[in-house]
């Protein structure tokens, strides 16, 4: 069945997605100028370890690798002569949205690695649980016929190109991985914390440390929740831009979990 919409239903679909992509970018800008000068005291001149590579790679990928999305959704035209620029902007989307959550995990995985105390067995677990996510995920996204269902007017709207309802709901069931590793984090965090809370008396670094990351993998967790609720609830033009919140919030986390 062909999927249809007015223009006054793609424009108000089009400023939500606008929306979802400026609003996080600029709350990600803000960030780093504030925390730059926190950033060059503790980071900038050190010896360059796994840790400080990813935390440079995961800051600077996501601010800078934001823009060309910024000008997908900002960059409406019907002229045909622009499409393969904007199947270019839309393959780059995809593309820099997997190195990102890839990137993510490794960082969450060397964090709860050392949150309990360099246990191989979590780190066997965590990679495993990983492992399984990603190749799910490619298994989803390979398989299934691609048919566009969507009609002469959604389909050469401009940069900001929908995508299909079949393939949408492809997407969220790849992304479903990230949200099974995102609650595993969560769970082995508050676990740990649960059990520190019991041991301890309340206060100290690691204590800051298990409450502030408790919580931010909780918001981790709805912002993926929601995410895939885009996919499958969107529409075709409002379909995934909850990546790009996604894909933001992850390089701001809590200051303790800045290292």
């Amino acid at each position: 069945m062909t999927e249809t919409a007015n223009e006054t239903q793609i424009q108000s679909a089009l400023v939500i997605s606008r929306f979802l992509i400026i609003v996080p970018f600029t709350i990600l800008v803000y960030e780093y100028l504030i925390t730059l000068e926190h950033e060059v005291s503790r980071f900038w001149g050190t010896r360059l370890t796994w840790g400080t590579a990813f935390f440079y790679l995961n800051r600077y990928s996501s601010l800078f690798g934001t823009v060309p999305i910024v000008f997908q959704y900002y960059s409406t035209t019907t002229n045909p002569d622009k499409m393969p620029m904007c199947s270019a902007f839309r393959a780059y989307h995809q593309y820099f949205a997997l190195i990102s959550q890839v990137l993510v995990a490794v960082m969450l995985i060397m964090r709860t690695f050392a949150l309990y105390e360099r246990s191989k067995i979590i780190l066997a677990f965590t990679v495993f649980v990983t492992l399984c996510a990603f190749i799910f995920a490619v298994w989803v996204l390979l398989t299934g016929n691609e048919v566009n269902t969507l009609s002469a007017e959604i389909a050469a709207f401009g940069c900001p190109m929908g995508t299909p309802h079949a393939k949408s709901l492809r997407l969220a069931a790849a992304w479903s991985g990230m949200l099974v590793f995102d609650i595993m984090i969560f769970g082995l965090t508050l676990f740990k914390a649960l059990r520190h809370g019991r041991s301890r008396a309340r206060g100290g670094l690691l204590a800051v440390l298990l409450r502030d990351g408790s919580v931010y993998f909780a918001l981790m967790i709805i912002s993926n929740a929601a995410n895939i609720g885009t996919y499958t609830m969107g529409g075709p033009f409002i379909s995934g831009t909850a990546t790009t919140v996604t894909n933001v919030f992850v390089p701001v986390p809590p200051p303790s979990l800045h290292g």
